[in-house]
């Protein structure tokens, strides 16, 4: 005999379903989105680094020689702040891309 879920009031409801076990896309679809997903967050980020590091640039001929200063900071800033995603970002999105090719087969030497 089952016994029926009771939430905190005590009223009866259908229990949950397990999420650990819900369909996942499969074949091209997951595919291209393990893909598109990265890739495009590399591109976005890759866009913004050269934007501001752009923006930057073109503030370091009107500035003196502590504004020159502050302005490399800044670029240092930028890089060092978002190069780290865009590069974790470019490796994920190669990684599903190999993923999708078939492994080359190996060679025994000898």
């Amino acid at each position: 005999m089952e016994v029926p879920m009771q939430d905190v009031a005590g009223m009866v409801g259908v229990p949950g379903r397990n999420r650990w076990m819900r369909a996942r896309p499969v074949g091209e679809r997951r595919r291209v989105a393990s893909f598109v997903a990265p890739a495009l967050a590399a591109t976005v980020a890759t866009a913004l680094i050269l934007h501001l590091l752009t923006e930057l640039a073109l503030l370091l001929p009107v500035a003196d020689a502590l504004g020159a200063v502050s302005v490399l900071v800044g670029m240092a800033a930028v890089l060092v702040t978002l190069l780290p995603f865009t590069v974790l970002w470019a490796r994920r999105a190669q990684r599903a891309w190999s993923a999708d090719w078939p492994a080359p087969e190996r060679r025994r030497l000898g």
